[in-house]
Formats: C-alpha cells, structure tokens, sequence
C-alpha cells in the first residue's frame, strides 16, 4: 500500500496528511491505542479512505514506518560522496548519518517501531529492510566504486559496510532509547565519527594520514 505513482496529486495530499497525523498519533498512543476514527479525526477523511489508501490500521502503521525512514535514506542517498577523498567521504557520511539518526525525532520513532515489533513482526522487518539495509546498501555501492578505482582494498563491500556503519553507530542509538533525555553533544559526536573512521580505515591496512595524499595501490 505504499505506492504512490498512479495516485493523484490531492489524494497523495490527503495520504500524506493521514500519515503525519498517524506518526504523532501512533507515538503519543502506541498502535494499539491508536483508532482509524482519532487519525481521521486529525486529519480530515474518513474510515473509507483509510482502507482505500492504505487496507488497514497495519497499513496506515507500515506506511509511517516507511515515510520516517525514507526522510533518513532519502538524505543519504543525496549525499555527493564519489569526488571526495575517501577519508573526507567517510567523515561526510558518517557526521550526516549520527546526526540523523541522534535527533530527537528519530529517536521517538524508533522507540515506537521497535516496541511493536514483537506483536507485528511483519513490521519489524519493515523497518529494518526500509531503513537500516536502505542506508548500508548505499555505502555498500560507495565501497563497491572505490574497489573499482583502486582506492580502497579489494575486499567485501557488504561486509565492509557492516563494519563500518557498527562503528559509527556504536551504541549512540540504545543510549539515547534507554537513557531519556541524553543527547550527545555535536563536538563529541564529530569526535566519535573521527575516531570510528580511521578506526575502520587502519583495520583495513590503511594510513587515515595518508590516505587523501595517495591510493592505497600508490602506497
């Protein structure tokens, strides 16, 4: 129910009006004390054009969960990565992504995604498949293109994404999930991100100081 190409411009409006009236509904409530009738009631329409749109109450739920982490994806994908030295590159993507996923907002929703896994696993694997392994094959197909040219060892570029985004993720995300109200600080979280690069590089036989100066063939 999450396609959107052969709807018109003012049901798409509509759609995306349910959606957000749902996402803040969804977090305040949970999915289970969340009705059809309070998202209509916030966001105009009605019962029918919830089932027109999206089958469901799991459907309005599925779609939340894919519109919260196609904002997060949609960013990374943007990402101008293949003209920067690879440790520049690193850092870019590795800042974009810890700011992203240590805001407030996306916080609150992964609380309110994960709590609903275990009665809807069919959602979980939403969310994982739509947010997390959306924004590691990115990196994935970065890595595949710096293999190619000669940049970065010949290696697994899944396997080095999984690497690489562990490292930078670290436990920055469960913290903030299990202590409310912590947040890290930007300077500490460039800091990290620095850290986590070059870690990451030197495991890969790579100097992080010379790296921007030659290839890792040049070496």
């Amino acid at each position: 129910m999450s396609e959107t190409r052969n709807i018109d411009p003012r049901t798409l409006k509509r759609r995306e009006a349910l959606i957000d009236a749902a996402r803040e509904l969804f977090c305040e409530h949970g999915l289970s004390g969340t009705t059809l009738e309070m998202i209509t009631a916030e966001a105009g329409g009605s019962r029918r054009t919830i089932y027109e749109l999206f089958g469901n109450k799991d459907g309005v739920f599925e779609a939340v969960i894919r519109n919260c982490t196609g904002r997060v994806v949609a960013v990374m994908a943007d990402l101008e990565l293949s003209q920067m030295p690879l440790r520049a590159a690193l850092i870019h993507f590795g800042e974009t992504l810890m700011t992203l996923l240590t805001t407030p907002e996306t916080i609150r929703y992964m609380r309110l995604f994960l709590s609903e896994v275990p009665r809807f696993p069919h959602l979980g694997k939403v969310f994982y498949e739509s947010g997390l392994m959306s924004g590691r094959r990115i990196i994935t197909s970065y890595f595949e293109r710096q293999m190619e040219e000669g940049n970065f060892p010949k290696s697994d570029p899944k396997q080095a994404a999984v690497f690489f985004t562990s490292l930078l993720k670290a436990d920055y995300d469960f913290r903030q999930m299990t202590y409310v109200g912590w947040e890290p600080h930007a300077k500490d979280l460039h800091a990290h991100v620095i850290a986590a690069v070059d870690m990451f590089l030197r495991g890969y036989g790579i100097d992080p100081a010379k790296v921007d100066q030659k290839t890792p063939a040049q070496a």
